[in-house]
């Protein structure tokens, strides 16, 4: 048995150890080294749970070329991994083995840690940007999400030619072939591209053929097209054929190209053998390796003479339409009564440009009264992916009512240029005829005369309530301009702001506090005044004797103004009397009243003074800080001219000079940017006939200003036109929130809480029982709550704008794989918004809005730009 007398047990563990206090034990040896053994496992268990399991993902190597195997490695820190996970890779990234592990053991500071590497090889297709999503692994019994992956392959290393002269004969060739040599202005003609691929050549993917569209509309060309072979030079091809139709918009002698086309083939990787098979076998049949080559093919350029109109015999209604047309009509019913509809449906066909015909018009439009005719395609929407043609038909309901008794329904004309004839071509309808009786108050009343006298009774029209009918955007400019500020110090980050806020609580207990101790009369004065005023009133006091008079006046001086010069006659006369008093064995006389008021009065104009400067001195810091608020926000003055030259350039009609001044701004350092200035750009747009960037940038200026009237009809027109689609607000409550901005709550908040504080705090200070703080406090808590309710729910900056695009081009659809032959999910007019999820080389993965679910698709990436570019904190 050993004793262990006034000594301290110490058990060393690792990263720390416990110490007993001094005792007196007696225990045996094997004891104090079970309890030991016992203490250190605890503190290691517990020691062990402090540190919970990482998971890390990455790549190796992170950049790679297309085919070329790498490692996706998926790291476990102080785990056991319990099940593998269920990989994700996108569509180009493919996995090729399987699962390899290893383990690593370290032992830092006396800590053991223990990482298991789990390893796959994949490899990518194509060149472009890819993202591997997050992975679940099952750690220690819990699931487990690992980080996204970014992985980069790049172009090989082989370059190739662009078919252009170059001396590789594998490369492909593209070309332009017009059906014509010479057009009229306005007239359609079919362009051809052919790609010529040589047979050893194998294709993986097409991109879309585009032209330079300066002086030319051209139909946008499909990826259907038309498989031909041909043999050039002893060389086999086969060729693939594109079909499209180009308008001239202005004449001379133009150039039709040269046109572009992007593709992705397959080349042998670098290294490999040469191929031993004939042009044309597939050499992969063997192992041949081969690796996926972008490549962009430029054809030769077109001379193009386009002519004028004639201006001889020109219809004064004609509307610019070239082509040779035929027309049709019909008319239901037939048989009907004088104020019953008239529905006349005219087919007009026929190949030519059918964008510039007007509707046709009634010869003679007495006795009827028209409504505004439709128009539609006879053969159903035009499909994108089909190749367009010149022949077409086209349909407009005409609505009309008869005000009188007719026994025709009149020909309907329409005016064309016809480049065949080569001379301007009027149409005409054949009569349709009708069976039409009166109305009936007329049949009544010729029968009540006897045909003798005809009376004709007016049938009252019915009357409907006006609709909106908004043809043309509304341009309301103004002189100034409201340049937004950042919002980088919003009162929501404000520490002024909640420190100010904490003024009605505290104001709110101290009444509590006052309450309580109001008997006491010994409270402090906190301010200088208050001290001031107390010493004061200490002077004052009639019943004061002459010696405790001069030693508080003294005080009340050398605490106002210390140090006393010869100048101050009065205060030193003061001072030199408390000495003679105080500090000399004469008696002296006492102090007369005509001295002690003397005496006051000096002491007086020094505290009123004192409390001037300390007013000054307060007046003098809000004068300061509001001349820096004002000073900090004023913008800079070129800025305002440029503005007011933008909207004199809009006023005049010079609607692209005033889009590049109001763009100017946007693009200094720091942007210059308000709903004004977007606005100008939004009007440019719609005057040069750019649906999709003038609803581009009217968002963009609703965003700033989202209450303006003019701003919202325009955009509603804009959608009358185009009828794009956009993200709701998730609730009602979101959509209130932006009638003001989050700063505009805060405050509105703060006034309520204020309102709901202070008149507690009076009404607990003044211990009255009154109505009116309570109607107060009632009222403060109205303004409160729901301000503060708005302000949580109001949407931030970054989430209104982040991933959002706009779509800038008519004729867009979004597909359901990355390629324009693959199924349609949804057509997306010009302004439309959708919300990027992923990119992937020229195309974009995106989330559409859609009732009652979102929809999800792939779009051209040229079709689609940013809602906001800049800061995302300028967003209010």
């Amino acid at each position: 048995m050993n004793v262990l007398s006034d000594q301290s047990l110490v058990l060393d563990v690792p990263n720390g150890h416990i110490k007993s206090r001094p005792c007196v034990v007696a225990v045996s040896l094997s004891t104090v080294r079970s309890l030991a053994a016992w203490a250190c496992l605890v503190l290691v268990s517990l020691t062990s749970q402090l540190h919970a399991a990482t998971v890390r993902a990455y790549v190796q190597p992170e950049t790679a070329r297309p085919n070329q195997v790498i490692n996706y490695v998926i790291t476990v820190q102080d785990g056991q991994v319990q099940s593998l996970p269920n990989l994700r890779f996108p569509l180009q990234i493919g996995q090729t083995s399987g699962v390899s592990t290893s383990q690593q053991v370290s032992i830092v500071n006396g800590r053991q840690s223990v990482s298991l590497q789990l390893s796959w090889g994949i490899t990518a297709t194509e060149p472009g940007d890819f993202v591997i999503p997050t992975q679940t692994i099952i750690v220690d019994g819990q699931p487990v999400t690992t980080n996204e992956v970014k992985l980069t392959v790049g172009q090989g290393d082989t370059p190739l030619a662009n078919g252009q002269g170059g001396e590789d004969k594998n490369a492909p060739i593209l070309q332009i072939e017009l059906s014509k040599k010479e057009i009229y202005q306005g007239e359609v003609m079919p362009v051809t591209c052919s790609l010529y691929v040589p047979r050893q050549t194998q294709l993986r993917r097409l991109g879309l053929i585009e032209i330079e569209k300066s002086d030319f509309a051209i139909a946008r060309f499909p990826q259907t097209n038309e498989q031909t072979s041909t043999i050039i030079d002893g060389q086999s091809y086969y060729v693939l054929s594109f079909r499209s139709t180009l308008s001239s918009l202005r004449t001379g002698d133009l150039k039709v190209g040269p046109a572009n086309l992007e593709m992705l083939i397959e080349v042998p990787m670098e290294g490999q053998p040469r191929q031993i098979l004939p042009p044309g076998f597939p050499q992969g049949f063997f192992g041949t390796a081969s690796e996926p080559r972008k490549i962009e093919v430029k054809s030769q350029q077109v001379t193009l003479r386009v002519l004028p109109l004639p201006t001889e015999g020109k219809p004064a209604n004609f509307s610019g339409a070239v082509g040779d047309f035929q027309m049709t009509a019909t008319a239901s019913p037939t048989e009907l009564t004088v104020g019953d509809p008239v529905s006349v449906e005219i087919a007009v066909s026929g190949a030519g440009n059918f964008d510039a015909l007007n509707t046709p018009s009634l010869v003679s439009t007495g006795g009827w009264k028209l409504y505004p005719a439709k128009r539609y395609n006879i053969e159903g929407q035009i499909d994108q992916n089909q190749t367009p043609t010149l022949e077409r038909r086209v349909g407009y309901s005409q609505v009309m009512v008869p005000e009188a008794v007719h026994s025709e329904v009149p020909p309907f004309e329409l005016t064309f240029f016809s480049s065949t004839d080569k001379k301007y071509v009027t149409l005409r309808t054949a009569p349709i005829p009708v069976n039409m009786k009166p109305a009936p108050a007329v049949a009544a009343a010729e029968a009540s005369t006897g045909g003798s006298a005809a009376v004709v009774a007016e049938v009252a029209p019915l009357v409907t309530d006006p609709q909106a009918n908004i043809t043309d955007i509304l341009i309301r400019t103004t002189g100034i301009s409201n340049w937004v500020t950042p919002t980088y110090s919003t009162l929501m980050q404000n520490k002024a702001f909640w420190s100010v806020q904490t003024v009605p609580v505290l104001l709110f207990v101290l009444s509590c506090g006052i309450a309580i101790v109001r008997r006491r009369q010994d409270l402090a004065k906190a301010s200088r005044s208050g001290e001031l005023l107390s010493a004061w009133k200490e002077i004052e006091s009639p019943d004061v004797s002459d010696q405790d008079f001069l030693r508080r006046s003294a005080q009340f001086i050398q605490t106002l103004k210390p140090g006393v010069s010869a100048a101050d006659a009065d205060l030193k006369g003061i001072l030199d009397r408390y000495a003679l008093t105080n500090f000399t064995a004469s008696k002296p006389d006492p102090i007369t009243a005509e001295e002690k008021t003397s005496m006051l009065r000096t002491l007086n104009s020094l505290m009123q003074q004192s409390m001037k400067k300390l007013s000054l001195l307060m007046l003098a810091l809000c004068c300061l800080s509001m001349v820096n608020a004002q000073t900090s926000a004023a913008p800079e003055a070129s800025a305002d001219e440029v503005y007011k030259n933008a909207v004199a350039e809009l006023e005049k009609g010079n609607f692209t000079k005033a889009q590049y001044l109001a763009e100017s701004l946007t693009k200094k350092t720091p942007p210059q940017l308000s709903a004004e200035v977007f606005q100008i750009i939004g009007h440019a747009r719609y005057r040069q006939k750019d649906l999709g960037r003038a609803a581009l940038w009217y968002q963009r200026a609703q965003l700033l200003d989202g209450r303006n009237p003019e701003l919202r009809q325009n955009l509603r027109h804009l959608f009358d036109l185009t009828r794009f689609v956009s993200f709701n607000e998730a609730s009602p409550l979101a959509g209130i929130s932006f009638m003001l901005s989050l700063n505009q709550w805060l405050l509105l908040a703060a006034l309520g809480f204020w309102m709901l504080c202070l008149p507690l705090a009076w009404r607990i200070l003044s211990g009255r029982s009154q109505a009116w703080p309570f109607v107060l406090s009632a009222m403060g808590l109205v303004i409160l709550l729901p301000a503060s309710a708005l302000a949580a729910l109001r949407p931030a900056s970054e989430t209104r704008v982040k991933d959002i695009s706009i779509v800038n081009q008519p004729d867009i659809s979004a597909y359901t794989a990355a390629t324009v032959t693959s199924g349609s999910v949804i057509s997306l007019p010009p302004g439309s918004q959708v919300r990027v999820l992923e990119k992937r080389g020229s195309w974009i993965f995106v989330e559409i809005p859609n009732v009652p679910e979102n929809l999800r698709g792939w779009v051209e990436s040229g079709a689609l730009t940013p809602l906001w570019i800049w800061d995302e904190k300028l967003v209010p």
